[in-house]
C-alpha cells in the first residue's frame, strides 16, 4: 500500500500575478485526496517555458506520481505549456494530423475560417495520449514518464473540470488501486494560540504517514485537520475517529465543532434549542461581532440584532449605561460591560445578550489599562457573567479576538461550561 503524491501545476502569468484566482487546483484536490493522494505541492508559473520546465522537473525529481497540469494549451504565443513538459522530459513535439483536421472540420461546421494557429492545438510531446475536450477547443494530454503520470488540461474551469471528471478521475481510480485509504475531518478550536494547539496534539496523538495533523489559525481560533490512511476505507475512518477522541479530550471543551460547524452556527443551535434569541452590544469591536454573526446564513432565527455604541453618549441613551458608571468606572470596565449586556437585553428584547468594550489601541492604553485590555459580558435569564481578557497584536487582532471571545463565552453560557476569561465582580473604583 502507498500514499500517491501529486503535484500540482497552474500555468499563467494572470495567475501569478494576481490578477485572476487560480481555481482549478483547488477544485479537483478533494477528488485526489478521495483517491488517497497526498498534495505535494500547488506552484503557479508564467507562461515562460523555462519556467514551466523547471517545475515539471522539480516535481519529477521530487517523486511526484502525479503530476497535474493546467493553462497555457491555447492557440496564441504565449500558450507554451507544451513546449515546457516537453523540454522536461526531453521528448520532441509531434503534431497529430487526425485531430488538426477534426479541429479544423469543427471551425467549417460553425461557418469560420480556420486561423493558421490552430495547428499549434494538435501538437503532443511525443509518446503522450490526446485527451478530447467536449466543451472547448484546446485538446490536453496524458504522458507516461518515469514512473509518473502527467496530465496537461486546458485552463479554462468549465473545460479543465469537465474533462478531469469525466476522462481522468475514472483512469485514475484504477490506477491508483493500491493506494492507501485516506479519512479526514477538522476540529475547530478557539481560546488557545496555534503553538498551545500544537503543544496539547503533540502529546496526544503521535504522527506519521498514516496519521497527520495540520493546523490554520484564522478569525482567533485555530482549525486542526486530522487525516488518517489505512488499508480500507473501514479503517481510515475507524483510526480518524480515535484520534479525534484522542485530541477532543487533550483539547477539552476548546473544541466547539467539526467538519463544517462554525461558531456563530454553534451559537446558533443552541438558541434555538431554547427558543432564544441573541442581541450584542458593541465598543470596542464596532460591530464586528454582529457582522460576524450576520455572515452565517440562517442567523436571522436567532439574532435580534446590535448596537455599536462607541461614543459614551450612546452607551447611556441606547443602552442605559449609568452616568455615574461611566464617570467613575469608566467606558473601559467591567461594570460598563455587565450595564451594556443588561442594557441591550432589556432594550431589544432578547433572552441573551453579549457587550464588549476594551481598547484596541495602538493609542489609548496605560499602566494600569494597558492596549488589548477587553471586558465582556453575557446576560441571559438565569445570570450574568462578566469576564476580562488581554489579547496580543495589532488593532485588528485584539477586535478580531475579542469578537471571537464573546460568541465563546455565549456558547459556554449556553452549554453550561465554565468561563476561559478572568471572572470580575468588579463596582465602581475597584479596576479589577
Amino acid at each position: 500500500m502507498r500514499v500517491p503524491q501529486a503535484s500540482l501545476i497552474a500555468i499563467g502569468d494572470e495567475l501569478v500575478s494576481a490578477r485572476r484566482p487560480e481555481i482549478n487546483g483547488p477544485a479537483i484536490v478533494p477528488w485526489l485526496e478521495a483517491l488517497g493522494c497526498e498534495i505535494r505541492a500547488r506552484l503557479l508559473v508564467p507562461d515562460r517555458v523555462e519556467a514551466i520546465e523547471a517545475a515539471v522537473a522539480a516535481a519529477l525529481a521530487g517523486g511526484a506520481e502525479l503530476i497535474v497540469l493546467s493553462g497555457g494549451l491555447g492557440p496564441t504565443h504565449d500558450d507554451v505549456a507544451r513546449q515546457g513538459i516537453a523540454a522536461a522530459v526531453r521528448r520532441p513535439l509531434v503534431l497529430d494530423e487526425a485531430v488538426q483536421s477534426s479541429i479544423e472540420s469543427r471551425f467549417r461546421e460553425r461557418g469560420l475560417e480556420v486561423p493558421p494557429e490552430v495547428a499549434r492545438l494538435a501538437l503532443r510531446p511525443e509518446g503522450s495520449e490526446l485527451i478530447p475536450n467536449p466543451v472547448g477547443t484546446a485538446p490536453g494530454f496524458v504522458l507516461r514518464h518515469a514512473g509518473a503520470t502527467l496530465i496537461a488540461l486546458p485552463g479554462v474551469p468549465r473545460e479543465f473540470e469537465s474533462m478531469f471528471e469525466r476522462k481522468l478521475l475514472p483512469e485514475l481510480r484504477r490506477s491508483l488501486v493500491g493506494a492507501l485509504a485516506r479519512r479526514s475531518e477538522t476540529l475547530h478550536v478557539v481560546g488557545l494560540t496555534e503553538a498551545e494547539v500544537d503543544l496539547r496534539v503533540a502529546n496526544a496523538v503521535e504522527t506519521g504517514p498514516r496519521l497527520s495533523v495540520s493546523f490554520v489559525s484564522q478569525r482567533s481560533e485555530v482549525e486542526v485537520l486530522v487525516t488518517a490512511r489505512a488499508e480500507t476505507e473501514a479503517e481510515a475512518a475507524r483510526s480518524l475517529e480515535r484520534a479525534n477522541a484522542r485530541l477532543e479530550e487533550a483539547l477539552g471543551d476548546l473544541v466547539y465543532g467539526r467538519g463544517d460547524d462554525t461558531l456563530v452556527g454553534v451559537v446558533g443551535r443552541l438558541l434555538a434549542a431554547r427558543g432564544w434569541s441573541l442581541a450584542t452590544a458593541e465598543s470596542l469591536s464596532g460591530g464586528l461581532l454582529a457582522k460576524r454573526i450576520t455572515d452565517q446564513p440562517g442567523s436571522s432565527r436567532f439574532f435580534r440584532g446590535g448596537v455599536a455604541a462607541y461614543h459614551d453618549d450612546l452607551k447611556r441613551s441606547l443602552l442605559d449605561v449609568p452616568a455615574d458608571v461611566l464617570e467613575h468606572c469608566g467606558a473601559v470596565s467591567g461594570e460598563t460591560a455587565r450595564a451594556m449586556a443588561e442594557g441591550a437585553r432589556r432594550r431589544m428584547n432578547a433572552p441573551v445578550a453579549v457587550s464588549t468594550t476594551g481598547i484596541a489601541g495602538p493609542t489609548g492604553g496605560s499602566i494600569d489599562r494597558p492596549v488589548g485590555l477587553v471586558y465582556l459580558a453575557v446576560a441571559w435569564p438565569e445570570g450574568l457573567r462578566v469576564l476580562r481578557f488581554l489579547f496580543p497584536g495589532n488593532r485588528n487582532e485584539i477586535r478580531s479576538a475579542a469578537s471571537a471571545a464573546a460568541l465563546d463565552e455565549t456558547r459556554r453560557v449556553l452549554s453550561g461550561l465554565p468561563p476561559v476569561g478572568i471572572t470580575v465582580e468588579e463596582r465602581c473604583g475597584d479596576t479589577g
